[in-house]
């Protein structure tokens, strides 16, 4: 619109001036008249000229302006779809950012959780690792001591081996002096049946009694040495009363007397576990139906394996290992663990236990002052205490003859099973008296108040063969 009237005012001006000079020039006026007026045109029209170039400049700069605007609306709408573009763009990264960040969330928790078990686990292991290394200086220190015991009674043992030959040698000697008397003995027991069967020759035979006079006295003397060898049981005979005793029984009959004199006719029953499998086990119908403070393991034993495996083992749910008696196939072979709530234990030595023969086992444990006494043949072999002192064996647990569980009733290990022979097994909750344990080892009746033998077997699995035998001689 300014534009316009710009143009209109210009225009009327230009004929203003075209018209002017054409009427002047019609009057016919003096020249000198008409100066003062063409002066002040020329000055009008240089002002004119200036007003066009103003004019014309300012529409230009109006132009300009015009082209600014249009530029600064284009510019605008294209900065609006930037904005509405980046506005977008913000929202999606908001979504994504918020999404990331829940994410991180959740995973921080989780992780939160993770590294307090894992502090937890971390303070047990340190915690069990400080045990252990207590357990591992107790046990240095506890094998320092037995080296120095080992070495006192090697030393005893020396001195006593330097007596046992000399009196080897006067064994010897007294040997020699027997047999030379035996042989004299045998020269007048010869003359003598000589004389006798002189005699019977001319005393006729007693019709009464039908009696032979030398079957009375070899029936005479077979009751002797019977009593002989009786009284040799209840009493503690010498050294060479034992040589003595053994030279009468050079023949069979009185090797039967002495096996049927000196047998053990208490065992009931045997266990027969054939080869080192995870299938073959024993279980029981019962378990303890109370918590026990003090127990007694007892059993007869015949291992023909090179190593000693596992003979029971007691689990419960807090504790796969609350009581075990078990050796590996592996580390040292000719020790045994006694486990009472795992990981405390004791290390028993099984000497010669690995020979192929029978031998009594005996193991006791009393929560009072936490004492154990571990029995082999009827020799104490080992004994200690604060073995788990004021401590109590949970009921309720599962029992398996045979295998060591690492969890209750299952997951077993070939390595760690128990191959041989196992008769008269019985566990007393009690603690069984010397006496009562050499009785036991020696044939006499069983202790009271048993709560587990093999008259308890529930089920027997793999191939486990459960053989009555009343008398050991009969387990085979």
């Amino acid at each position: 619109t300014m534009t316009r009237k710009a143009s209109r005012s210009v225009f009327f001006l230009v004929i203003i001036f075209l018209l002017m000079p054409v009427t002047w020039t019609r009057r016919g006026a003096p020249t000198e008249t008409y100066k003062p007026l063409n002066q002040r045109l020329r000055r009008l029209d240089q002002q004119f000229k200036r007003f066009q170039q103003m004019t014309f400049t300012h529409l230009k700069s109006i132009a300009e302006n015009c082209n600014i605007s249009n530029n600064i609306d284009s510019r605008f709408q294209v900065l609006s779809r930037q904005f509405e573009r980046m506005s977008r763009e913000l929202r999606a990264f908001k979504e994504t950012t918020d999404h990331s960040l829940n994410s991180l969330k959740s995973w921080t928790k989780s992780l939160q959780k993770k590294t307090k078990r894992l502090e937890s686990s971390l303070a047990n292991m340190t915690r069990a690792l400080r045990e252990n290394n207590h357990l591992n200086l107790r046990q240095i220190q506890k094998q320092r001591t037995g080296l120095s015991n080992l070495s006192h009674k090697t030393q005893k043992l020396q001195s006593h081996i330097g007596s046992l030959e000399s009196f080897k040698n006067q064994v010897q000697h007294g040997m020699r002096d027997l047999q030379a008397s035996l042989k004299r003995h045998q020269t007048q027991i010869m003359k003598l049946e000589s004389q006798m069967q002189g005699l019977f020759k001319i005393i006729p035979t007693s019709k009464e009694g039908g009696l032979d006079p030398l079957n009375s006295i070899k029936k005479q003397q077979g009751r002797q040495t019977i009593a002989a060898l009786a009284e040799h049981r209840t009493t503690n005979s010498s050294g060479r009363q034992n040589i003595f005793f053994f030279t009468l029984c050079q023949n069979v009959k009185c090797l039967i007397i002495l096996s049927l004199i000196l047998k053990v006719c208490n065992v009931g029953s045997m266990l027969l576990f054939p080869s080192a499998s995870a299938e073959n086990y024993v279980t029981f119908q019962r378990s303890f139906r109370t918590g026990i403070h003090e127990l007694s393991i007892c059993t007869w034993l015949k291992v023909d394996a090179k190593y000693f495996g596992t003979i029971l083992s007691y689990a419960t749910e807090n504790n796969d290992n609350m009581l075990v008696l078990y050796g590996r196939n592996s580390g040292i072979l000719g020790v045994m663990d006694f486990v009472i709530g795992d990981p405390v234990y004791r290390e028993l030595s099984l000497q010669n236990i690995l020979d192929g023969h029978w031998h009594h086992l005996c193991i006791i444990w009393s929560s009072i002052e936490g004492r154990f006494w571990y029995y082999l043949d009827r020799h104490l072999i080992s004994t200690g205490s604060k073995f788990q002192k004021g401590y109590e064996i949970p009921p309720g647990g599962s029992m398996v003859l045979g295998q060591e569980q690492d969890s209750i009733g299952g997951d077993f290990d070939e390595a760690e099973a128990f191959v041989g022979k196992l008769a008269g097994f019985v566990l007393w909750t009690r603690s069984l008296s010397p006496g009562e344990v050499s009785g036991l080892a020696s044939g006499k009746g069983l202790p009271r108040g048993a709560v587990l033998s093999l008259n308890d077997v529930d089920q027997m699995f793999g191939s486990v063969h459960h053989i009555t035998c009343e008398c050991l001689e009969h387990c085979m």
